[in-house]
């Protein structure tokens, strides 16, 4: 999964603290593979979050966490736009290694 999001001009800054809380809780989570932010090159306002979950099951608990409701809570002062979030399917092409992050 791929998650964009764009701070309000000029709170890259404090959307960068809301990841940093909800980030540690997030990878004690079970079945959490990954979950990793992302700054956008060249806009300090823009973000990807890319997440990997063992299941369906593990991301729905995520959904439900304390720390994940507290994070877009914040949300409504941080961020210009709503989050764009993509689900996605490797399709690993060429090398196993490198072409796919279903092994990460």
């Amino acid at each position: 999964m791929v998650v964009l999001f764009r701070a309000k001009p000029g709170r890259g800054a404090d959307a960068e603290a809301a990841f940093a809380e909800a980030v540690p809780p997030t990878h004690g989570e079970a079945g959490c593979v990954a979950f990793a932010v992302h700054r956008v090159a060249g806009d300090a306002d823009r973000f990807a979050l890319i997440e990997r979950w063992e299941s369906r099951e593990a991301l729905d608990a995520h959904l439900a966490t304390p720390h994940l409701h507290a994070f877009r809570e914040r949300g409504a002062e941080l961020w210009a736009e709503p989050p764009q979030l993509t689900v996605a399917a490797a399709l690993p092409l060429g090398d196993p290694a490198k072409g796919s992050l279903a092994g990460a």
